[in-house]
């Protein structure tokens, strides 16, 4: 498992939370713990967390909200998020995969089991920074000679108007 992806638990009980921070710290991973869904939106402006757990019933902001939120936010890259919840309805279970939710794990867990979803998570996240890297090497030999390593036509026709519009504005 890449243990580069750092989770961050958002679990209002304290028994609850510390119990799933453990285990998920002694399994390697870099963990954060929070309380509630707001400070979470927070700590996601400040840090990227690609990896989000969440109960669901919580004070102020429940684990489908948090889910909504998260989405509507402009990140970096993707948040792979995990319900868990002691909810185990299959109404319960297409709500929270309706409100953003990619993975949904009932209370009590199995270690096993929740260690397998995050091995998911991981995969579907380290796919995602590959296609990053990939597309962003596509872009850099689109605008660049591959002889040289200098611009090509194709940026210049793109960059001119900029520089032009930039050039008159400044009175150059």
């Amino acid at each position: 498992m890449d243990k580069a992806f750092p989770i961050l638990v958002v679990e209002d009980d304290p028994i609850h939370r510390t119990l799933l921070c453990k285990r998920l710290t002694e399994a390697g991973h870099e963990v954060i713990c929070a309380s509630e869904g707001r400070a979470v939106l927070e700590m996601l402006q400040n840090r990227f967390f690609p990896i989000v757990i969440t109960d669901w019933n919580m004070p102020e902001m429940d684990g489908p909200a948090l889910c909504r939120a998260i989405r509507a936010m402009s990140l970096p890259g993707y948040v792979y998020i995990i319900l868990l919840t002691a909810r185990s309805d299959k109404r319960d279970i297409v709500e929270g995969l309706k409100a953003g939710a990619d993975d949904y794990l009932t209370k009590p867990f199995e270690q096993a089991e929740l260690m397998a979803r995050l091995a998911t998570g991981e995969r579907i996240l380290s796919l995602e920074r590959s296609l990053k890297r990939a597309n962003e090497e596509i872009r850099r030999l689109s605008i660049t000679d591959p002889l040289t390593g200098v611009f090509n036509r194709g940026y210049l026709d793109a960059q001119l108007p900029d520089e032009l519009a930039r050039a008159n504005r400044y009175g150059h």
